[in-house]
């Protein structure tokens, strides 16, 4: 696992100037508009991209194959992007409570933001993964686009046609962190259940 996790970080070291100047450039907007949550939700959602930038680069290069023969297992391949993503998240996370701080948000509001925005990451990661694993990059980005478009117009339906306000929903989000973890999880397993078939 180690290792697949060191091959991961040094496919995206060519990205990093890359990423460095894109939070940057959010950092400067959030200070403008002094709203921490803007640098938090956009560089946590980011985090959640990494292990989907690795994949489609292993795709393009089609190295999954070769590493058929290193002593590792399917099951270790596919949770491998599990755990750079929630590194991922969780640096990204740390990272944006400090900016919160500079920004002039309190202790208490960064970490709450940080919190939220790092758990609805891990409900897009747990959706996204399998759907990647069992049809590419390619097919699984427009896939991903359609699903995310139907869950949101379905929540604002829902939201809207029975009256409930963000206020109402306050008490729910000590149930997120569960919710995420739990989903999370099962999406793992799905994953490895896709993996365990699929053909290179």
């Amino acid at each position: 696992m180690k290792a697949l996790l060191i091959k991961d970080l040094l496919s995206l070291k060519g990205q990093a100037k890359s990423l460095l100047l894109v939070l940057a450039v959010w950092f400067v907007i959030s200070f403008i508009n002094g709203s921490g949550l803007f640098f938090t939700a956009l560089s946590v959602i980011y985090g959640m991209l990494l292990p989907l930038t690795t994949l489609s680069i292993d795709e393009k290069s089609r190295v999954e194959r070769y590493m058929m023969s290193m002593p590792v297992t399917r099951a270790e391949l596919a949770l491998s992007r599990y755990v750079l993503g929630v590194l991922g998240l969780l640096a990204l996370g740390a990272l944006g409570i400090g900016a919160c701080l500079v920004i002039g948000d309190s202790l208490e509001e960064a970490i709450g933001a940080s919190a939220a925005c790092f758990c609805i990451a891990l409900l897009l990661l747990g959706l996204t993964l399998p759907i990647v694993y069992k049809f590419g990059t390619d097919k699984a980005r427009v896939i991903c686009i359609a699903v995310y478009m139907v869950a949101f117009l379905a929540v604002g339906f829902i939201a809207a046609h029975f009256g409930i306000e963000p206020d109402d929903l306050s008490g729910a989000f000590f149930l997120l962190p569960l919710l995420s973890v739990a989903a999370l999880a099962l999406s793992a397993r799905i994953s490895v259940r896709i993996y365990d078939r699929k053909e290179f």
